[in-house]
This record gives structure tokens, sequence and C-alpha cells, in this order.
């Protein structure tokens, strides 16, 4: 989805002014024959957060998501992102399509079976300011590339069966409802549902470049682990698949 709506930026700048563009890490930056080009590079960090038990604020309104015509949501999460990659690049009337498609996919469950009852709306004097929508993945080594995508279509009781990992998949609040704790109390009331239905864990994703998400994840308990793709970890399970069994008589 990040690469379908993050389109190649062409600019004409002097390579003084090329220097001087302010950096995503999101993007690569490239300079030829007097135009600067942008191409999208998203990449991810993924973070799990072991459920515990938390308390709602009194001065937030929660409402389970069913309150509401959940794609009526589409003003809001493009508001919400309005500045954000991969939507902060696009029009108004993009960036809105862009919601919209975002938002049916997570209904339609393609980012794995939507957690219906875990997810939840912040509501202000009648008014939706926030939202967050949980799926489910697969249960599995979050730092593995087959935890983030189901290779078979889960059966249909899969969340009553707890056959999977939540994933917090969007998560956003109105640009005047920001920093006021609306995000965190929706984070808050999807983890104690979370925990009434027998999960213990949640995994999140966010895209490199975007520090105020990051602290987010962080003041919330998230803690980042390492990315499937990480030389590392690739590595480590080299040097593993290299290892001669054990009991086998060798020195």
């Amino acid at each position: 989805m990040c690469d379908h709506w993050m389109p190649l930026v062409k600019l004409p700048l002097s390579i003084e002014q090329f220097r001087q563009l302010p950096r995503n890490a999101a993007y690569k930056y490239e300079y030829l024959d007097k135009h600067a080009y942008l191409s999208p590079r998203p990449r991810h960090y993924h973070a799990l957060l072991e459920l515990r038990p938390l308390t709602l604020p009194d001065d937030v309104r929660i409402e389970p998501i069913n309150t509401i015509e959940p794609m009526s949501l589409a003003p809001l999460f493009a508001a919400a992102f309005g500045t954000i990659q991969p939507f902060g690049c696009l029009d108004d009337k993009t960036r809105l399509l862009a919601a919209r498609e975002a938002l049916a996919r997570v209904l339609a469950s393609g980012d794995g079976p939507f957690i219906e009852q875990a997810s939840f709306v912040a509501t202000e004097d009648k008014e939706t300011i926030g939202a967050i929508l949980i799926t489910l993945l697969p249960d599995g080594d979050p730092c593995a590339y087959e935890s983030y995508e189901w290779k078979a279509k889960p059966p249909p009781d899969c969340i009553a069966r707890r056959l999977g990992r939540p994933h917090l998949t969007w998560v956003f609040v109105s640009p005047h409802g920001t920093g006021h704790g609306v995000g965190s109390a929706l984070l808050a009331a999807a983890v104690n549902e979370l925990r009434a239905m027998g999960f213990t864990q949640l995994l999140t994703t966010f895209m490199l470049g975007n520090e105020s998400s990051m602290l987010w994840h962080w003041r919330n308990g998230f803690r980042l682990v390492s990315h499937p793709g990480s030389y590392r970890l690739m590595k480590e399970r080299w040097k593993k698949h290299l290892e001669p069994p054990q009991n086998m008589g060798i020195d």
C-alpha cells in the first residue's frame, strides 16, 4: 500500500538547493541533470506490547467501533495523516481516496481478520475524533516475515480460538485531538478487550521516518523487535544452519 500511494517526485533544482532539501527516511534522494529525484523506499519498524491491564482516562469517551459506520472514518483518517507518509504527499482528494481504500481493506480482513470487538472510536461532543483498528496476524516469531501475512486463508473461528497474534493496524486521531491522550485511551480500551478475549501480546508496525509514531509506541510500552531482513538476524540464522547437529559424535 505504501508503494501505491507514494509517487516518485521530480523537482527542477540547483545542486545547492538539492543539498538544502529536508530529508525523510521514507525516500531516497538523487540528483541528475539539474533535477532532484525523490524515490519512495518505505521501510518499517515492528514493535511488541506485552498486554497488562490499563486504566481508561475519565476525560476521553471511548465507544465500540460498531456504534458507527466504519467507512465514515475516512475524512478523519485523511486529516490525521495529512502530513505523515505515505499519505502526506497526496492532494486532499487523493488522500481521501487512499483513506477509504485503507479502511475498506481492514474491514474486508485484507490485513488479517478484523477484530471488531477490540476496535474502538473516541468521541467528543458526539463527534468522532479518533479510532483504533485491530487485526489478527499469524502467531510465530515476530522477527520472521511469515508472521506478518497469512499464507492460507485463516479459519472463520480463528479469533475465537486465538489462532494468531493481534496487530495494531491503524490508530489515528484528529489534528486538534493530538497530544491529549486520545490515542493512548484508544490503546487502553483495545488492550483491555484483547486481554478479556485471552490474548497476551499486541504487535504493531510503523514507518521509518515517522518519529511521532515511534515516540508514541515507546511511551506506551512497546518494545522494538528486530527487522526480519536485518543482517544480524540473517547471520544468526546462517550460523544455526551451518552448525553440526548435536550428539553426533563430532568434536
